[in-house]
């Protein structure tokens, strides 16, 4: 099972874990890719975690 980390606790640089999915609006993140990256999307705002291939958090933006 995956652990929620609260998006507003990420910043730049961050680690994500294999098994971490980060959490907006009281629900988990949508894992998506885009524009070749991967990107957690929430489903009620448009809040967003970009992260690299390593799942180092490169940009947040909260809404």
């Amino acid at each position: 099972m995956p652990a929620q980390i609260s998006a507003q606790d990420l910043t730049e640089g961050d680690e994500l874990g294999l098994y971490e999915t980060p959490e907006c609006c009281d629900a988990s993140m949508e894992e998506a890719f885009v524009n070749g990256h991967l990107s957690f999307q929430c489903g009620r705002c448009p809040s967003y975690v970009d992260v690299d291939d390593s799942r180092t958090v490169t940009d947040v933006s909260l809404v």
